[in-house]
């Protein structure tokens, strides 16, 4: 992020942070266990984000691209159905649902929060962080 000009950063979330219910049979634990080990690491720069967002210190020019800086996220609640199987699917219709369900996903966030863009957060890293959405 450091290397980008621009103040907004859109992530388009895959995997759900959590999911309802407790995972029961051997599959559903290790699609959840494939989940989780995926998102460690945006979970880490999250963290890292709602870190340097509270103590970035304006005067500085590090300081003032943290603190400036306004994070987005795209989401599908369609995406929280598929299992971590679907990620081996290459089959074409498959691959245009995918396909029709981002855009479709990217069309609902811009018309709820095209406004804000270039003006102010829609998601919160801390509040992730805390309750898995925001």
């Amino acid at each position: 992020m450091r290397d980008c000009a621009s103040d907004d950063t859109i992530l388009v979330q895959i995997n759900p942070v959590e999911r309802p219910g407790v995972p029961r049979t051997a599959r559903e634990i290790n699609n959840r266990v494939n989940e989780v080990s995926f998102n460690a690491t945006l979970l880490k720069e999250l963290k890292m984000i709602a870190l340097l967002r509270e103590v970035a210190n304006p005067g500085n020019c590090e300081g003032a691209l943290w603190g400036r800086m306004r994070v987005h996220r795209i989401a599908s609640a369609e995406m929280a159905e598929l299992g971590y199987s679907s990620k081996l699917n290459a089959e074409w219709d498959f691959l245009t649902f995918l396909r029709d369900e981002g855009r479709q996903a990217a069309g609902e966030f811009l018309g709820r929060h095209g406004h804000d863009l270039g003006r102010r957060s829609t998601l919160d890293p801390e509040a992730v962080l805390k309750h898995g959405a925001a």
